[in-house]
């Protein structure tokens, strides 16, 4: 859903705005926007390579535990919004280390890579737009 404005009117009281009811109703639709959002599940990574979607906000990766795990950014969620938390939850990236790359030429902190090498690390990535940065 896209923001809902009150229509305010042109002139205070001039009745060529929202009625009190449906300006409070664009007021609540607004909020349970902003509160589902707050509602953050982490997403399960289990398998050997995982391809990052657009709702993913939290990565709980219990991979590690049985083998290494390649984390690919597709470029296309590369904005200025972006932002993700990725956490060993397996508790064994010292040895099954956690490979994030992105699917083009964006860097992250620089290098075409992050390895994620020791137990029990959590990474939070954000980006500019162009390329990520480790927070």
């Amino acid at each position: 859903m896209a923001k809902e404005t009150v229509d305010i009117g042109t002139v205070a009281n001039d009745g060529t705005g929202d009625s009190p009811r449906a300006g409070g109703i664009k007021i609540n639709a607004n909020f349970t926007e902003v509160y589902a959002g707050l509602n953050i599940a982490p997403t399960t990574v289990s398998t050997e390579t995982y391809t990052v979607l657009a709702a993913d906000r939290i990565l709980h990766v219990t991979r590690t535990a049985t083998g290494a795990c390649g984390v690919t950014i597709p470029t296309a969620l590369i904005t200025s919004t972006f932002n993700l938390l990725i956490k060993d939850a397996g508790g064994n990236a010292g040895t099954n280390n956690i490979t994030i790359a992105t699917e083009g030429a964006e860097t992250i902190d620089g290098d075409v890579s992050l390895i994620m090498g020791s137990d029990y690390i959590a990474r939070g990535l954000y980006s500019d737009g162009t390329n990520l940065f480790i927070h």
